[in-house]
């Protein structure tokens, strides 16, 4: 990159603080961008976009109060900087973001993946064609209020799975190989950065998503979430215990230990009672 070259002003919008912070890392990596503001709602990119005029924004779509589709309606199109959509939706959906040629990342994905995305959103950023792209935002934004092809999150599935209700299984990818992983048999799930590591029958597989989009998509008569980085399967409980600092510990069935936040142990208690 000439030392003469301005780097290109990035902000980043995801409502889950690993998944966020996770791609502020991945940006931060590139020289070409420099990361001005990170949010964690709507309202605040709103405000970061007004106040830092950023060239390129990475925007989640599934966020509470405001989505990123909101965020972007709530800008003139003279103030609507490069986005590039951080998104769970399927392939249909993906289909309609192309047709209006609007980048988007699909969760997980891998780091190539987001370096693909960058590059093509560098490339519209130097090439100065942030204004036709602001046309093709709004062309998108009115397709969507016409109700057109744009499913909601809650029925999503994993990439390349074409289903609509709870999620029964997740495409796993590492090294080099494609695991089908059925949901029931996850033991617990855990907080990793910007992944999330599924626990089940004493293995371990990383996924690049937020625990709050995969919360979101695990049927919650099955699944609780009893820390901010823990989720469990309510059939692999098996006691739980006070501590002595007034926290509680989820014991489960292969003898894993796990800290559950006070506040949550009324739910999970009910939803055990539920399942007797």
């Amino acid at each position: 990159m000439s030392a003469q070259r301005r780097r290109i002003r990035v902000i980043v919008v995801d409502d889950e603080a690993a998944a966020r912070d996770g791609v502020v890392r991945l940006a931060s990596a590139d020289p070409e961008l420099e990361v001005v503001a990170s949010c964690s709602n709507g309202r605040q990119a709103i405000e970061a976009i007004r106040l830092h005029a950023p060239d390129l924004v990475l925007l989640d779509i599934q966020m509470p109060q405001m989505d990123g589709f909101e965020v972007v309606g709530a800008l003139d199109l003279a103030e609507l900087p490069v986005i590039v959509f951080i998104t769970a939706f399927d392939q249909f959906a993906i289909r309609a973001f192309e047709v209006h040629a609007v980048d988007y990342i699909l969760k997980p994905f891998d780091d190539d993946r987001f370096r693909a995305a960058m590059n093509r959103a560098k490339h519209m950023v130097r090439n100065a064609d942030a204004g036709r792209f602001a046309e093709q935002v709004s062309a998108l934004l009115a397709t969507r209020s016409h109700g057109d092809a744009l499913p909601s999150i809650e029925h999503t599935a994993s990439a390349g799975e074409n289903r609509v209700g709870p999620l029964t299984r997740l495409v796993v990818k590492s090294g080099g190989r494609i695991t089908l992983l059925r949901v029931d048999e996850i033991d617990w799930i855990e907080a990793a950065d910007y992944c999330v590591r599924i626990h089940s029958r004493g293995r371990s597989y990383m996924i690049r998503e937020s625990m709050s989009a995969l919360e979101a998509r695990l049927t919650p008569e099955r699944f609780s979430r009893v820390h901010r980085s823990a989720i469990v399967n309510l059939d692999r409980v098996y006691e739980i215990q006070s501590s002595f600092h007034g926290e509680h510990v989820i014991i489960l069935r292969d003898g894993t230990k796990l800290l559950m936040n006070r506040s949550r142990r009324a739910r999970l208690e009910a939803l055990l009672s539920q399942r007797l």
